[in-house]
């Protein structure tokens, strides 16, 4: 039976040997992923639906939990079978629930959360990502908050920041992680009933705090009294980018230092001027955030590029001296015309003032090369990522080959060099035939160069590997990421 259990359907009738076989698999699971859409992700092969209800159906000592050690469940559903199967597996012993709806099957999610509030079961996490807003829904979602008093992690959509699911939340004892989720296409909150006229100060315990909401919602939530052991912030705003709002968010984010460590800001709107060159964001803007000593993760994604000297560089690890991640505008629209940013010796700026740093994403556009064979530094730089820079022109003064000598420099060993779009600027960018295709050339280009330091690293000689004193290794691009993109993007 265990083959065919991995089949979408059994071959035979099963007999009460073969339960018992079963059985003795069952008590080794420990999480169950499903997605209606495929059935059972398994190593082997999906169980279908009508697999599923002939086990439940079938089992003999039903009465007893098919998984007695079933910790953690994950379900995608489209319609009302999939919530159904959903409560069977609503047991004793799961710690996390994370449901994902696809469809607008409010009854069902209704049902599902007054099965939750009043079961034996004991949440430490749990996740809903659908696309319901009655009231019915936050009555609901209020409900579980109530009964569940073990949720440490808790990530709900974007719209359900009611005054009573908030009030809620606020008294739960262990709570350290709260994200408010959003979608590609969702409407203003103000216009879906999300009220922002609530504060941070009542979570006593929050660690990690995320909102997908317009830039001015944000600021007006993190302007008020807070509490101050907040360390993890993540904001993902989809309206056009206006300065006033941002200098306003970064002044309010300020006042979280001591405590901030990470923050996560990704601000796509999908518009931009007709001239991508004057469509930057000043470092003045962003300089309030130097305030905030403590931070070890910062990550900032925008249409437009970041504009920032040499000096600017220094006041930033000057303010920041266990920054470990950063990425600063490294993948902004760009038309084909226009190659903005920052020269790539800036590379060397960085790592020459960031004694901690290990992750470095930036806009380059590599036309300034007088100081490109300048003095060798030495960093902890392990992971370059060029974003959607643009090819670097050629001149005399600095050859593919002076650059690849000159990257060479900078890294640890088994260093990676990449060139990548981020989630949030594939997802919401409506870009031209044209611009995809010259995103894709850049991209086979910082491959290309990649390719050359590592040639470089791996051969007998060369003056930056001497320097160095150690070897190297340069990958080729991955699909990792300077800091995990939260799922909901």
């Amino acid at each position: 039976m265990g083959e065919r259990l991995h089949s979408k359907e059994f071959t035979s009738e099963l007999f009460d040997a073969n339960w018992g076989r079963f059985d003795r698999y069952a008590g080794y699971v420990r999480s169950i992923h499903y997605d209606q859409a495929l059935g059972f992700r398994g190593r082997r092969g999906l169980l279908s639906n009508r697999t599923l209800a002939y086990m439940f159906l079938h089992r003999p000592n039903f009465e007893s939990s098919m998984f007695p050690k079933l910790a953690s469940v994950k379900w995608t559903v489209e319609d009302t079978d999939g919530f159904t199967q959903l409560l069977l597996f609503l047991v004793p012993t799961i710690t996390t629930l994370r449901i994902s709806c696809r469809g607008f099957l409010e009854d069902d999610c209704i049902k599902v959360l007054k099965t939750l509030a009043p079961r034996n079961i004991h949440l430490t996490e749990l996740r809903i990502a659908m696309r319901m807003h009655t009231q019915a829904f936050l009555d609901g979602l209020a409900d579980v908050f109530e009964v569940q008093r073990g949720l440490i992690r808790v990530g709900v959509p974007h719209y359900s920041a009611s005054q009573r699911v908030v009030a809620t939340l606020a008294t739960l004892p262990s709570l350290e992680q709260y994200e408010l989720w959003g979608f590609v296409e969702y409407q203003h909150p103000l216009e879906i009933g999300m009220d922002f006229d609530w504060e941070l100060q009542g979570f006593t315990t929050l660690k990690t705090f995320a909102l997908f909401t317009p830039l001015n919602d944000a600021a007006k939530v993190m302007s008020r009294p807070h509490q101050p052991h907040l360390n993890d912030f993540t904001l993902i705003s989809r309206e056009f980018l206006e300065h006033a709002q941002l200098r306003n968010l970064c002044s309010s984010l300020s006042a979280l230092q001591p405590s901030l460590t990470v923050l996560y800001l990704s601000l796509y709107s999908g518009t931009v001027g007709p001239d991508p060159s004057s469509q930057t964001i000043p470092f003045d803007l962003i300089r309030p955030l130097l305030m905030c000593t403590s931070l070890q993760e910062l990550c900032i994604r925008s249409d437009m590029a970041l504009e920032y000297k040499d000096e600017d560089i220094a006041s930033m690890a000057s303010a920041w001296p266990s920054l470990g991640i950063l990425s600063l505008c490294a993948d902004p629209v760009s038309d084909v015309r226009f190659a903005t940013g920052q020269p790539l010796q800036s590379v060397g700026s960085f790592t020459q003032y960031f004694r901690a740093l290990r992750e470095l994403s930036l806009y380059v556009n590599a036309l300034d090369i007088q100081a490109i064979l300048g003095v060798f530094a030495r960093s902890r730089l392990s992971v370059l990522d060029f974003g959607t820079s643009p090819i670097p022109t050629k001149s005399a003064v600095a050859s593919d080959l002076s650059r690849a000598r000159y990257m060479t420099s900078l890294l640890v060993p088994h260093a990676k060099i990449k060139s990548e779009r981020s989630n949030g600027h594939k997802r919401f960018l409506e870009t031209s035939l044209a611009a995809k295709e010259e995103y894709a050339r850049r991209e086979r280009f910082w491959s290309k160069f990649a390719a050359e330091v590592y040639e470089i690293l791996s051969g007998a000689t060369d003056p930056a590997r001497e320097t160095l004193g150690h070897r190297a290794e340069v990958q080729c691009p991955d699909r990792s990421r300077v800091k995990p993109q939260p799922s909901y993007e």
